[in-house]
């Protein structure tokens, strides 16, 4: 009877064996699928947790927002290995190149940097990131291509487009250590008087920024061309300006002679720095017309006003014309917690116009001094086709003080307020298809406002609205680029995985645990069917 028994139970038990098996490969096939999607997910999407109080490791929705405008081709090339930039190799390079002393841990900015760089693509798979170990071979071409050195550490962003020609033009930006890494000193300097060498602590990193205007300059923008009226301008007043400006694809020519029809053809931009002259009638004639542009517009004229100038009449009524009233005076601040020690320089305040919009959410700082006194010519914004923005103003304690004054008494007969110093005005028509087009007149009261000094705040803003104001009116808003600075924060589930760690966890959720599984599933089959 039990034989019998036995025979009707094994073809059941076979059956149910072979179920069972089958079971144990598709779990295992189910397994292995699901890690590849979630490792393709991990290194294709935004997957990290940021912990930190200020989310210093994840991206500023506005930029992610630009990330993914990006239709071409960018590579983001880190000069180093991903696991000598996060760990002791930048943290000695720097000690021993810049004097910077920064630990080799998790948390750290360099590790930040890495976080923030990886998200790019994971935004946009037009964007990628490559590490090139300077060893190898790699990193010599990448030196042969830039005329100036490749450093270790240095950030590289390049994009193969075609040029405003139509030829296939690789463009570049090289991102420095200096660039991303705000520094400070805690001996303010006594160190090195003393002859010794000051060591110096990252405080910030504009990571973001740097990376995502050079993003911007070589996949999103064509090359602009700027004339300099050398023979009008201070020598050297404007070349901090245009330094900032060159890694913002523009290029410069400078003009020593007449400025006539021939000499601003192609140009886009026409700069007056401090001026040391009039510009003539017949000049400013034809400038009025590189401006009209035979209607098309698209054209603009900068200028940068300086208390030590000399009269300018011509200037001034072409400037008038375009709502900048230029008069003759400074503006002054009365109120001595807006003014600096020198006495004429002062605070600023940004007005956040529309038409600075890409820039109105940083809480920079902005100073400047001999600011020259101008006003709206326009009784309304708008006169016709023109519209006159103010950019910037002084604070409510203005008033207009004579040139070169220092520590001015404000009378009673005095107006006091806000000034404007900084105004753009728009000249806008229509072309056939009713787009806006538009030719730009920008007055910056001060050339002392592009002064490099003021650099030496780590929160002034002046250099970055400068060249937001150049964007802008070349029809390139979304080129300022400007973020906050990012600092580190602790508690955070984004810290990369180094290249080892994370081989190991991928080899073993890809292979080790299903191989696991498989092998428990027969080893119960093998046991259930020798019972």
């Amino acid at each position: 009877m039990s034989k019998n028994n036995d025979k009707i139970k094994n073809p059941k038990i076979m059956k149910r064996s072979i179920f069972t098996v089958i079971f144990a490969v598709v779990l295992v096939a189910v397994i292995i699928v699901a890690n590849i999607f979630a490792t393709t997910l991990a290194q294709k999407a935004p997957t990290t947790i940021d912990l930190t109080t200020d989310e210093s490791n994840s991206l500023t929705p506005e930029n992610i927002d630009f990330i993914k405008s990006i239709d071409k081709p960018v590579e983001i090339v880190i000069c180093a290995t991903r696991e000598g930039y996060t760990g002791s190799e930048m943290t000695n390079y720097v000690y021993s190149v810049y004097y910077v002393q920064e630990n080799a841990t998790p948390d750290n900015y360099f590790n930040q940097t890495v976080t923030l760089l990886e998200s790019y693509p994971k935004y946009n798979e037009n964007i990628k990131i490559t590490y090139v170990d300077p060893q190898s071979p790699k990193f010599k071409e990448l030196e042969s291509d830039y005329e100036v050195d490749i450093a270790y550490g240095d950030i590289i962003v390049r994009c193969t487009r075609p040029d405003e020609n139509g030829k296939e033009t690789t463009f570049e930006s090289v991102i420095t250590f200096d660039d991303i890494y705000e520094l400070y000193d805690a001996s303010q300097g006594q160190s090195a008087m003393y002859g010794g060498y000051s060591t110096y602590t990252i405080t910030a990193s504009n990571i973001e920024s740097e990376v995502s205007s050079a993003v911007f300059t070589v996949a999103a923008s064509g090359k602009k061309k700027v004339a300099i009226l050398t023979k009008h301008s201070t020598a050297d007043s404007y070349l901090t300006f245009t330094t900032a400006l060159e890694g913002y694809n523009f290029e410069f020519l400078e003009l020593d002679g007449v400025i006539n029809e021939d000499t601003l053809k192609d140009i886009d931009t026409v700069l007056l720095a401090a001026p040391v002259s009039d510009i003539s009638a017949k000049e400013l004639e034809v400038l009025d017309n590189f401006l009209d542009n035979d209607g098309k517009r698209n054209k603009n004229f900068m200028v940068f006003g300086s208390t030590a100038s000399p009269n300018t009449p011509n200037l001034n009524e072409f400037l008038e014309e375009w709502g900048i009233k230029v008069e003759d005076g400074m503006a002054y601040d009365t109120n001595s917690g807006y003014r600096l020690s020198d006495g004429n320089s002062m605070l600023l305040f940004n007005k956040k116009d529309d038409l600075t919009k890409s820039v109105n959410a940083s809480e920079l700082s902005y100073y400047c001094g001999d600011n020259v006194a101008i006003s709206s010519a326009y009784t309304d914004e708008k006169n016709g086709t023109r519209t006159a923005h103010i950019l910037m103003t002084t604070s409510a304690y203005a008033v207009k003080a004579p040139k070169g004054v220092s520590g001015y008494t404000a009378s009673s007969n005095d107006d006091m307020g806000e000034m404007p110093v900084i105004m753009v005005t728009e000249d806008t028509t229509y072309d056939d298809n009713y787009n806006e087009i538009s030719s730009n007149v920008a007055y910056f009261a001060s050339v002392d406002f592009i002064n490099e000094a003021w650099e030496q705040f780590g929160d002034n803003g002046n250099m970055d609205f400068a060249v937001a104001v150049a964007n802008i009116i070349n029809g390139r808003a979304a080129a300022s680029m400007y973020f906050l600075p990012k600092i580190t924060g602790v508690h955070t589930m984004s810290t990369p995985l180094s290249d080892a760690q994370y081989t190991a966890v991928y080899i073993i959720s890809m292979f080790v645990i299903p191989a696991l599984l498989l092998i428990g599933g027969v080893v119960v089959w093998f046991r259930r069917r020798n019972r």
